[in-house]
């Protein structure tokens, strides 16, 4: 089991399962107010979408940072005290059942309720907890499936740091 990483592996699965939802909608939000500044409409609903975007993106940032440290504590526990090998897929759906209102709650709070928005981030709840589930073995670092959750890891050289190998390499 490597656990080194295993802080930006669960922050990763967190961001996904926070911006996915919302992305698309802070996108609308901005686009909306670029056509109302374009045309020379209503400045104030504008700026009202430019905020709603923000609010978004940073809203949903934070979620997604919320949600992976969860992550990552849960998985961290569970990894320790259950050798099976679905321990980790089952505290990680349980956990990202738990977590997902955080984000829930920021879209309520930058769209101002609007149902749309509400609907269909609601509906990606089941399919965030499935995503944390499948990652949730990389992110406690029992597999390897997920490239894109492993950063590259240097190799070291021998030698002290910061003085050059011998042979030069």
């Amino acid at each position: 089991m490597n656990r080194r990483g295993m802080l930006g592996r669960g922050v990763r699965v967190g961001l996904l399962m926070a911006c996915a939802p919302s992305v698309p909608w802070a996108a609308l939000a901005v686009v909306v107010a670029l056509v109302e500044f374009l045309r020379g409409g209503d400045t104030r609903l504008a700026a009202h979408n430019v905020r709603s975007g923000g609010l978004l993106l940073g809203g949903s940032l934070l979620a997604g940072v919320l949600m992976g440290l969860v992550l990552v504590g849960g998985l961290a526990l569970v990894s320790r005290a259950v050798t099976r090998a679905w321990a980790p897929a089952l505290a990680g759906a349980l956990l990202g059942a738990l977590v997902f209102p955080a984000e829930f709650l920021v879209v309520a709070a930058a769209t101002g309720g609007a149902p749309a928005q509400l609907g269909t981030t609601f509906l990606a709840w089941p399919v965030m907890t499935v995503v944390a589930a499948a990652h949730s073995a990389d992110v406690a670092g029992r597999t390897r499936t997920r490239r894109w959750l492993w950063a590259p890891v240097p190799l070291r050289r021998p030698g002290r740091a910061g003085t050059p190998s011998p042979g030069g390499r």
